[in-house]
């Protein structure tokens, strides 16, 4: 808080002063500022030469110090006492239910109240059994009391025998004691023995005042809460931050929904929680069903969700509603944060130092959720999508999975990372593709890699059909050397420059090559083992066309701009209550928002908040070099070529050259001479294949004579329509992936 008063000299005199710090010396600026702007600069002047500004510290004079030590310790006092009565107020009142059987009754008006007859008829029947046995027991008070009267006039009795036995011994005794000094000695005993009894009795009621006062105090403090007025700013803050079922009640009435406030302020109802607020790890969970007239997706938007945190004491990205996936429409999941609970890192990643990966048998740790629960997601079958905002940790995500796969020898990689910022530089030795740029030219071969994982996709369906093989590949089929069979993961980062390209790579145009190629594997890749994990920054519709999100089975997105980006990358989820829009940017890197198929989402939940394991450029390597280790143990290495050096194969120009200028050839012959021509490329391609590939050029395989041929002037009008796009030479399509 700052003050003004009026200086009674001249502003040369002292500097002024500016939240307790000099301001130097201010006449000479304040002259030049005059000069320049006239009238003004010399208001300003004047008005400077005036005040000063100060700061109110809190005095440290030896009384304020005593002041506020008094007003503490009558806090403190106030407080115990408080505490002490409340203590004092809950013996009495427990005092009050046994005699009245209060807790007979409550259960009475319960049962009545829920229309529960058996449970009234069993209560009705316990308080008459009850009433009945304190009946009995106080008319045998009397007796009781008769016979320890009894008791104790024998055990007195027995006393005195005890000493008159012992008297008359000590008496008859040569040399022992005389009579009367005999009893002079036992009457001393027990009258020091009296003295020291009143002593201690005294001592005893002393005492009793502050030991009665300290168990008030300590029951107080397990019955009630300190009063609002009596606490220390430090705890109204940790007060206002607990989450209860009244509090979570008044934060649902001020939502300014008209039905809920209706039902819970002006009609008395009272919301029916089917999981009261509960600690879960680093924040609170509970589970509500709302008042007739309220859906739980009415709580969803971003505005209800600010204002609800804003009544929980919270900030906005520390509560977490959504709408239960298998409920009915009105029941609410809520999950709210403590404070600071999202500010803790994710623990290191369990495959960091040690360890391999079986992409068959075991799931991949990703991260830890806010209650610190560890994170695994099974990668077999699942094409991945995730999206984010610039400098938000993607890449690192996307990363973590390449890097866990790395660790299967028998898992092939073919990586384009279209940012080519070296982020992906240490697979070059892993990866059997690694493609890294922006340009166009990276685009294109990221085109192509997808387009020749289409036709591998098509021959492993023919080989599998060939093999007798039904349903999954099995992990022993896929492991064998030389199966074909072997897992295949494709990673696109910064997929938005594959999309993005230039007609006919990118775009969403009907002949456009790179969605007809992702939505080809997402279609029928994954039941041979074929994957395509996609990673992007921009998601639009043009830089990710719908045809190459709905195929995806796990989706995330750490931070985003806005709720239509976030429903764009996580589809149904954003609609359930998931809202990575709120995650703090750059505060919240690395936490993700995942749904789809992730083992360890909760059942009652459509995602969950993942803080993701972090590795940074440097451990990458290190675990990179131990993945190309264990392939190259397991008799699996491959290095990924250099793209630039080796010649990509154009299927329609390789045709036409096999035809050798006939007219027409049968396809046996052109599969003869293009395995001839290139045995790497065509070696194992088939005559569907063959006819799968020219089909997606517009070129019919027909019947000649009962054999099937290929005509040379198809294949030749093909090449133009092609040339006359503007193709760099690759299928503006890909074959498809089953046997006809």
């Amino acid at each position: 808080m700052t003050t003004t008063e009026e200086r009674p000299h001249s502003p040369a005199d002292e500097p002024f002063v500016i939240d307790a710090e000099p301001a130097g010396e201010p006449a000479a600026p304040v002259a030049e500022r005059g000069h320049r702007h006239g009238a003004l600069g010399l208001v300003g002047r004047r008005c400077r030469s005036a005040v000063h500004v100060v700061t109110n510290l809190p005095s440290t004079s030896p009384a304020a110090k005593a002041k506020r030590a008094a007003g503490r310790a009558s806090r403190q006092t106030a407080r115990a006492g408080y505490t002490a009565s409340q203590g004092a107020f809950n013996w009495a009142r427990r005092l009050a239910m046994t005699a009245t059987f209060g807790g007979y009754r409550e259960q009475i008006r319960l049962a009545r109240v829920n229309g529960d007859r058996e449970a009234y008829a069993e209560w009705v029947d316990r308080l008459d059994k009850a009433k009945d046995s304190r009946q009995k027991r106080i008319l045998a008070l009397p007796r009781e009391l008769l016979s320890i009267v009894l008791m104790a006039g024998a055990a007195f009795l027995l006393v005195g025998f005890i000493l008159l036995v012992c008297g008359i011994g000590a008496w008859l005794t040569p040399g022992g004691f005389g009579w009367l000094s005999y009893w002079d000695a036992v009457g001393g005993f027990f009258g020091d023995l009296w003295t020291w009894i009143k002593r201690l009795g005294t001592v005893a009621l002393y005492l009793s005042v502050p030991a009665v006062a300290f168990a008030a105090w300590v029951e107080g403090k397990s019955v009630a809460a300190t009063p609002h007025w009596l606490m220390t700013a430090d705890e109204k803050a940790e007060a206002d931050s607990v989450i209860t079922s009244d509090g979570v009640t008044l934060a649902l009435a001020n939502l300014k929904i008209a039905a809920l406030s209706k039902a819970l302020l002006k009609d008395g109802q009272s919301l029916d929680f089917l999981v009261n607020p509960r600690e879960q790890g680093g924040g609170t969970y509970f589970q509500v069903r709302l008042p007739i007239g309220v859906a739980a997706v009415e709580l969803l938007d971003r505005p209800r969700v600010e204002l609800l945190a804003a009544n929980l004491n919270r900030h906005r990205h520390e509560v977490w509603p959504q709408r239960h996936p298998d409920a009915d429409a009105r029941v609410l999941d809520c999950w709210i944060a403590d404070k600071g609970t999202l500010d803790k890192p994710a623990p290191p990643w369990p495959l960091l130092d040690d360890g391999e990966f079986d992409v068959f048998a075991d799931r991949l740790p990703i991260g830890a959720t806010m209650r610190s629960e560890q994170i695994e997601v099974g990668l077999l079958q699942k094409h991945w999508l995730i999206g984010a905002t610039s400098k938000q940790g993607k890449t690192t995500v996307v990363r973590l999975v390449a890097m866990g796969l790395a660790l299967d020898p028998s898992v092939e990689l073919q990586i384009a990372d279209l940012k080519g910022d070296g982020d992906w530089t240490m697979f070059r030795e892993r990866a059997s593709v690694l493609i890294e740029g922006q340009a166009e030219e990276h685009a294109e071969s990221t085109c192509v890699m997808l387009e020749e994982a289409c036709v591998e996709m098509a021959r492993r369906y023919e080989a599998k059909r060939a093999a007798g093989i039904v349903g999954p590949i099995t992990r022993e089929i896929s492991r064998r050397k030389g199966s074909g069979f072997h897992p295949v993961y494709l990673f696109v980062d910064e997929c938005q420059v594959l999309y993005g390209a230039p007609h006919p790579i990118g775009g969403s145009k009907d002949d456009a090559r790179a969605w007809r190629a992702a939505k080809r594997l997402h279609d029928q890749a994954r039941a041979v083992n074929i994957h395509l994990v996609q990673a992007t920054q921009r998601p639009d519709n043009r830089t990710l066309p719908v045809m190459v999100r709905e195929g995806a089975h796990v989706r995330g997105s750490l931070n985003v701009p806005n709720a239509e980006t976030a429903k764009m990358v996580l589809a149904d989820a954003a609609d359930r209550g998931a809202r990575p829009q709120d995650l703090r940017a750059g505060a919240d890197r690395g936490t993700i928002v995942l749904t789809g198929e992730v083992e360890d989402i909760p059942d009652s939940q459509a995602f969950i908040i993942v803080r993701s394991h972090f590795v940074d450029t440097d451990q990458a390597y290190a675990v990179l070099d131990r993945a190309v280790e264990l392939r190259r143990r397991a008799g699996r290495e491959d290095v990924a070529p250099d793209l630039d050096d080796e010649p990509v194969p154009d299927p329609l120009v390789d045709v036409r050259d096999a035809m050798r200028d006939e007219p027409r050839v049968r396809t046996t012959v052109v599969l003869g001479r293009l395995a001839e021509h290139d045995p790497a490329a065509y070696a194992e391609w088939s005559a569907i294949t063959l006819s799968n590939v020219l089909g997606d050029y517009g070129i019919e395989v027909r019947k000649s004579d009962g054999q099937r041929v290929v005509r040379l002037d198809d294949v030749s009008e093909a090449l133009a329509r092609r040339d006359g796009q503007g193709s760099a030479g690759t299928p503006t399509a890909t074959p498809e992936s089953g046997p006809e």
